[in-house]
C-alpha cells in the first residue's frame, strides 16, 4: 500500500508510505485523496515524513487536493517534510501556498 489515513476528530490524517512519492503511486493516493475530500473530509494533513523524493506529478496532487478542499471550506496541510523534500517545496515555491508543520499536533491545532 502506497499510504494509510486515519480521521482525528474531524481530519483527515493521509500518510504517504513510500521513500518517493513519485508518478508511480500519484493515481492512487489522487483518487483516494479526492474521493476523501468529495466525501465530506476537507480538512486534510498529509505526512511525508517517510517521503525522501518527491516528483512534480505528486506535487500536482497536493495542489489538486488543496484546490478541492478549499472548496468544500477546508484546507489541505502537509508536515514532515525531509530535506530533499523541503528543498523541492521551496524550489517550486509551493511554500508559499501551503501550511506546513514539523508535527501532526501542531497541524490538528491549526484547523
Amino acid at each position: 500500500m502506497d499510504f494509510h489515513f486515519e480521521v482525528v476528530n474531524d481530519i483527515l490524517v493521509f500518510d504517504i508510505l513510500n521513500k518517493r512519492a513519485t508518478v508511480e503511486i500519484s493515481g492512487n493516493v489522487k483518487n483516494e485523496l479526492l474521493k476523501q475530500i468529495d466525501e465530506g473530509m476537507n480538512k486534510v494533513i498529509v505526512n511525508l515524513e517517510k517521503a525522501e523524493y518527491v516528483d512534480s506529478s505528486f506535487l500536482g496532487i497536493l495542489v489538486a487536493g488543496l484546490k478541492r478542499a478549499t472548496m468544500k471550506d477546508g484546507d489541505l496541510k502537509i508536515i514532515g517534510l525531509q530535506p530533499a523534500v523541503k528543498s523541492m517545496f521551496e524550489l517550486t515555491r509551493l511554500y508559499r501556498i501551503f501550511d506546513i508543520f514539523d508535527s501532526k499536533d501542531e497541524a490538528i491545532k491549526s484547523f
